[in-house]
Order: C-alpha cells, then sequence, then structure tokens
C-alpha cells in the first residue's frame, strides 16, 4: 500500500499507535514498579509480565514512545481536519481564496477523500486550477 493511501487512514493507526502504547507503557510499568517493591503483586497483570523478564524495560521504553508518537499523530490530524473543515465553510469567495494554498497543502496532507473535497468546492466557486 502506497504512502498516498496511507494517508486516509493515519489517524486509525495513529489511534491504535497510541493504545498499544497505552498497554505497553502499563505493563512495562507494572514491571518496573513492582520489581522495585513499590506495588505489589496483581496476579492478573503478573501473568502479562512474567514471560518477557528483563525484556519489560524495553517494552516500557517502547510504550513511551508510542504513547507520544501516536498521540501527537493523532491530535495533529484531527487539528488538520478541524483547520480544513473551517477553511471549506468559508462563505465569501475572496476568503477562500486567500486560504486556498493552505487548503491545498492540508488536503495533501490529509489525504484523497479530502482533495475531491477541495476540488468540489473549487468547482462551485469557479475557481480554476492553479
Amino acid at each position: 500500500m502506497s504512502w498516498k493511501k496511507l494517508r486516509e487512514f493515519i489517524l486509525h493507526i495513529s489511534l491504535v499507535l497510541f493504545a498499544l502504547g497505552i498497554y505497553m507503557t502499563v505493563s512495562g510499568g507494572y514491571w518496573v514498579l513492582q520489581r522495585s517493591g513499590l506495588f505489589g503483586k496483581v496476579y492478573t497483570l503478573e501473568h502479562l509480565t512474567s514471560s518477557l523478564g528483563e525484556w519489560n524495560w524495553w517494552i516500557l521504553v517502547g510504550g513511551i514512545i508510542l504513547v507520544i508518537g501516536g498521540g501527537w499523530y493523532s491530535v495533529d490530524t484531527i487539528r488538520k481536519r478541524r483547520e480544513f473543515e473551517e477553511y471549506m465553510e468559508s462563505e465569501s469567495k475572496r476568503e477562500f481564496i486567500k486560504n486556498l494554498r493552505e487548503l491545498e497543502e492540508l488536503a495533501y496532507k490529509l489525504g484523497e477523500k479530502y482533495q475531491k473535497q477541495l476540488e468540489e468546492k473549487k468547482k462551485e466557486w469557479k475557481i480554476k486550477r492553479r
């Protein structure tokens, strides 16, 4: 699958990575806290961490990285979608043309669905391609 198609699903992918990061952070964090004696044994969580041994440090570090990366991409994509919708709801042609460069950039980053919406809006306002 090409990057062009993956852009359609970036929010879904980032949310999955965020959730996986939370899971890894909780299981790795439990292991670290339990091993240090700050946290008692919880037998349901013990099953998750007992077979990985010292690899739990890497699970914790990887989980933190996934939480940060997945969370950032999720928030960034949602922000871009809101900004795109705000620009698209413009009531005047002048405002629309003023924001066209940003709209084109956002549509490219968000994927083909948003590019089609932009093209339809351009046709509606009778704006020729640049």
